[in-house]
């Protein structure tokens, strides 16, 4: 008897399911505060329907250093 067939894996759709997002680090760095730019990517992230504080909180986190950075370059 010949084994069942089983039907081909279903095709990875990741790349379309996954929108497109362009944040403006530099609207960003200028904002006067870590709520105001938190307050900000929230918007952008409205209809992301995973859970984004961890990625808010290490995108801050990320401009901190920036700013840092560019401090003592100055």
């Amino acid at each position: 008897a010949a084994a069942p067939k089983h039907p081909p894996p279903p095709t990875s759709r990741r790349e379309e399911e996954i929108p497109e997002l362009e944040v403006d680090v530099d609207e960003l760095r200028d904002m006067e505060s870590n709520d105001t730019r938190a307050a900000r990517v929230k918007e952008l992230l409205v209809n992301c329907y995973k859970p984004t504080e961890a990625f808010i909180s290490g995108l801050l986190d990320k401009i901190q250093g920036m700013q840092k950075l560019s401090t003592l370059l100055k």
